[in-house]
């Protein structure tokens, strides 16, 4: 992890820049040999067509920020779409993914483990295109015979992905992504049905090296994403006019935080399970673990703890935005009292198999078993439905944005935002709520209590502050998100520390994270964890407009 802020190294740039000079010497050596290898150009041509297709997907989710399920799908999915036209194109296509949609609901109680799922929906869906090919051939309709252009297996994915997070966050987001994704495959059939386009690569090879460029510019210089601007609203509001922006995109956090202080080489150990073991023995107070299921075969060990208690927390060593966490608050006889409703042993015992199956997420699959952490008093009026925690972003030891999550009544228990919690902007020099978002949208109170939140105070602040920015020194990475909850009787525990921290803290702050950041990065790692804390406090009562001594 570095302690000072990374110098332009423009050495770095040289093995790029000699591919680029050999993708100019192999364009010139075809060029000179264009009426040897025009014909297999031409009829490679599907090639090029599938370069200009990513390229302009890449370019509207990088310049734009339109979401999609998955990457590069939609080029390939595209495709087809030459053959077929766009308007035959996508009833094929609306028809595959309702065959997935109602696959998946009809083999939603069978419990099958996702892989076997998954296979049996793509046979369904090959058995669909074979349906489609008969009433082709039966009414004489080509256009539909096209079907098996269709990449099954893709088509398949991403209409399972789609189910599988209405499943977990409702319609509305993932309604989002899956109009996106039809946008981008529209958007990617059209530049590559232009012929004059697709010409124009295939006669000038020193083409081929500019697409290469042109992703890498876009990839290395565009720091605000037009959505950026609306989902940052609030903060743009906040600063004087003419002046910077001041809030951190998703490509700025990525290029100039993530990639910098994050090395990749430590992400298989930023885990629940293995953070555990390194925080806990150098101070770190966390949740106790009560079990790890490390696979199918610890299923019968889980079945047996299950008859024994009555309150914990499962949930994946390993997962994206809190997803697949179960809270278990009690039981009454063979029936559980949790975040998602009453569940059985069985029900419970399906859960931990969803997370071993890894749909919450990549990385280890494995589930953990925790103590259930009781809420402080302090906090009940302000989060009656579950577990409110504070989300503190710690930049190379120094504190510099926090934010308490609280769940409701709509969010099933869970802090996340995206979930339906709330997010509250904290002074961090007192631990005072200063501004409260719901939605996006700002409250004033509770929505389910009716309890104010602009001035209430976290009990244990400088203790919040300390131990989070403790777990982030202590994990390898330089920039993370730790959450930290406040047990009744223990105090501020360490429940999760995030590689890659959102952004929605900034407009719970209604403040922008940039600023912030390069002040941290002018210091570097100065001194013990306590004293940057008092740094980052005195840079605070400063407005962040100076280097504090």
């Amino acid at each position: 992890m570095p302690s000072q802020p990374l110098r332009p190294q423009y050495g770095r740039h040289l093995p790029f820049l000699g591919l680029i000079l050999f993708l100019l010497a192999i364009g010139e050596y075809v060029r000179w040999n264009m009426d040897r290898f025009y014909v297999v150009l031409f009829f490679s041509r599907l090639f090029f067509q599938l370069a200009l297709g990513v390229t302009i997907i890449a370019v509207v989710r990088n310049v734009v920020g339109i979401r999609t399920l998955g990457t590069f799908a939609p080029a390939i999915i595209a495709l087809a779409f030459l053959q077929t036209g766009p308007f035959i194109g996508l009833l094929l296509l609306l028809n595959i993914v309702a065959v997935v949609v109602l696959a998946r609901q009809v083999l939603a109680e069978e419990r099958i483990q996702q892989a076997h799922r998954v296979a049996i929906l793509v046979i369904l869906v090959v058995i669909a295109i074979a349906l489609l090919e008969l009433l082709a051939e039966a009414y004489r309709f080509p256009e539909i015979g096209l079907t098996f252009l269709f990449p099954a297996l893709i088509t398949a994915w991403f209409a399972e992905r789609f189910v599988e997070r209405v499943d977990r966050l409702g319609w509305a987001r993932p309604s989002l992504a899956f109009l996106g994704t039809v946008l981008m495959i529209l958007l990617a059939w059209f530049v590559m049905s232009q012929e004059w386009l697709v010409v124009l690569v295939i006669q000038n090879p020193e083409s081929w090296a500019l697409l290469v460029v042109l992703n890498w510019v876009l990839g290395t210089r565009v720091q605000y994403r037009l959505i950026d601007r609306i989902r940052f609203r609030p903060v743009r509001e906040a600063v004087p006019p003419n002046a910077p922006p001041g809030y951190l995109s998703i490509n700025l956090r990525n290029r100039d935080f993530i990639s910098r202080y994050n090395p990749s080489s430590i992400f298989p150990h930023v885990t629940k399970r293995r953070l555990k073991e390194r925080l806990v023995p150098a101070g770190v107070p966390m949740p106790r673990t009560l079990l790890v299921v490390r696979g199918r075969e610890d299923v019968k060990m889980l079945e047996q703890f299950l008859r024994n208690s009555s309150t914990f927390a499962m949930k994946p060593v390993a997962s994206l935005g809190g997803e697949g966490i179960l809270i278990v608050r009690g039981r009454t006889g063979e029936t559980f009292d949790t975040n998602l409703g009453p569940m059985r042993i069985q029900d419970l015992l399906t859960h931990a198999r969803r997370i071993l199956d890894a749909e919450f997420g990549s990385g280890p699959v494995q589930v953990l078993i925790e103590e259930l952490v009781g809420q402080h008093p302090a906090l009940r009026r302000v989060a009656p439905n579950g577990l409110a925690d504070v989300r503190v972003l710690s930049f190379l030891g120094y504190p510099v944005m926090a934010m308490v999550r609280l769940p409701t009544a709509e969010s099933k228990g869970r802090s996340n935002l995206h979930s339906g919690g709330i997010g509250c902007g904290v002074d961090l020099r007192t631990g005072r709520i200063t501004h409260a978002i719901w939605y996006g949208k700002p409250i004033a109170s509770h929505p389910d209590t009716g309890a104010p939140l602009t001035g209430l105070e976290i009990p244990s602040w400088p203790e919040i502050l300390d131990v989070a920015c403790h777990a982030q020194d202590l994990s390898g990475l330089g920039y993370a998100g730790v959450d930290v909850v406040l047990d009744a009787v223990r105090g501020p525990l360490v429940l999760e520390v995030n590689k890659r921290p959102g952004l929605e803290i900034q407009n719970a702050n209604r403040c922008g994270l940039v600023p912030r950041l390069r002040s941290i990065e002018s210091l570097g790692a100065q001194g013990e964890v306590p004293d940057r804390i008092q740094t980052a406090l005195r840079l605070e009562a400063a407005g962040w407009k100076g280097v504090a001594g």
